[in-house]
């Protein structure tokens, strides 16, 4: 499966900076908006592996259509986790 440039811990940090709190059990990671409830479903993620590249998809699809992000904000973050 493709990978992104974006690990889960500069993907973990994004959703933390936008309200959400994670919640782990020990087959998945949730993140969880207090607008949304649950909105987010990963398996586990060790914090330097790369997110795949359809997670990230699903992930931009939900903040940008929730409002929680500008399509350019998540622009600059992908830009600003790849250098």
């Amino acid at each position: 499966m493709k990978k992104s440039d974006v690990t889960y811990e500069e993907l973990r940090e994004l959703l933390l900076d936008l309200g959400c709190s994670e919640a782990r059990d020990s087959k998945r990671l949730a993140f969880t908006h207090p607008a949304l409830g649950t909105f987010l479903l990963f398996r586990l993620y060790g914090p330097e592996e790369n997110v795949n590249a359809r997670d990230m998809v699903v992930v931009r699809r939900q903040l940008i259509d929730n409002g929680l992000i500008e399509e350019s904000a998540f622009d600059r973050f992908m830009q600003k986790a790849s250098a």
